[in-house]
């Protein structure tokens, strides 16, 4: 009878040594499982994180249409009047501004867009001007009251309207349209690298390479939107537009030495996205060349300029 009741509990003790060691085996085998589907989760997340990078990217190679930039820069101009007062006191400084924009773009290549152009005047003293993809043209009084002529105030105008027509404002747009969606890539291979530590030396440098070539494009798309070459084109083509509407195309460079004089040295704000003074003087200078001016209807112009924008120029 003891023998019998030793080998049953002998059987019992093997059978729980059995089991457990069974039951480890399972919990073993499904923590594998779970921890494959785990990893098959994270492969699936991640590569729908590279489609949608890959989407992104694709949409930003998308073109712009007209409606596009048009409705794209009245939500800009919309910001702008969010931060900047109107000027109103003397409406016809306004519709001065406004004639000399229309003579430019009907004596140009692009005389309509979307919805037209249109100058409006900002009550501020920044010596500053801007413009956006849908037409509109923003100028301050504190440029007009450095103006000391029509055609200086046309040759503002002009290099506004030449970034409009060279769709510079358009390219900017897409810029940020691809940084936004590299910069996503960047991100998402920062995640791939931390979510799978345990990749191999190549794997690991693959990934490494996607981050720091995204990184880099990104600062490289970032530099542009108004570059320095763009300002450079868009004094050229100011240039032009003056000559071909009878205005005196060197007035834009008595501008240039009127911000240069104004200039405050440093490399930040406006400094930032345009090149220097004398620099842009120099290159306009050399664009002058091919053009030819005869000074006629100056003297109207003159009286016009002083009478639309006597309530600005006044003390």
């Amino acid at each position: 009878m003891k023998e019998l009741a030793k080998k049953i509990i002998c059987a019992c003790i093997f059978s729980a040594i059995s089991l457990a060691a069974f039951s480890a085996d399972i919990f073993g085998a499904l923590n594998k499982v779970n921890s494959a589907v785990q990893k098959s989760q994270d492969v699936k997340k991640t590569l729908e994180q590279a489609s949608s990078t890959v989407e992104s990217i694709d949409r930003a190679a998308e073109p712009i249409t007209t409606q596009d930039s048009y409705f794209i820069g009245r939500t800009v101009a919309s910001n702008v009047l969010t931060e900047y007062k109107l000027y109103t006191a003397f409406p016809k400084a306004t519709a001065y501004v406004n004639k000399i924009c229309k003579a430019i773009t009907m004596n140009s290549d692009t005389p309509k867009i979307y919805k037209d152009y249109c100058v409006a005047i900002l009550d501020s003293d920044e010596i500053n001007a801007l413009s956006t993809s849908g037409g509109h043209i923003f100028i301050t009084t504190g440029i007009l009251k450095c103006c000391n002529s029509e055609d200086e105030v046309a040759a503002i105008i002009a290099h506004e309207i030449a970034h409009i027509q060279l769709k510079h404002a358009t390219t900017a747009i897409k810029t940020v349209r691809t940084t936004e969606a590299i910069s996503n890539s960047a991100t998402m291979a920062k995640n791939y690298t931390k979510q799978f530590s345990n990749l191999n030396q190549e794997e690991k440098q693959s990934a490494d390479f996607l981050t720091s070539s995204s990184i880099s494009m990104m600062n490289v798309i970032t530099e542009t939107g108004y570059t320095k070459g763009q300002e450079f084109k868009a004094d050229e083509k100011a240039v032009s537009l003056m000559a071909d509407t009878g205005y005196d195309p060197n007035a834009l460079t008595d501008v240039l030495k009127m911000l240069k004089s104004k200039s405050s040295g440093e490399d930040s704000g406006w400094g930032k996205t345009h090149p220097k003074p004398e620099t842009r003087i120099n290159s306009v200078q050399k664009v002058l060349k091919n053009f030819t001016f005869t000074g006629i209807g100056r003297d109207a112009r003159q009286s016009r300029f002083e009478n639309a924008l006597a309530g600005i120029k006044q003390p």
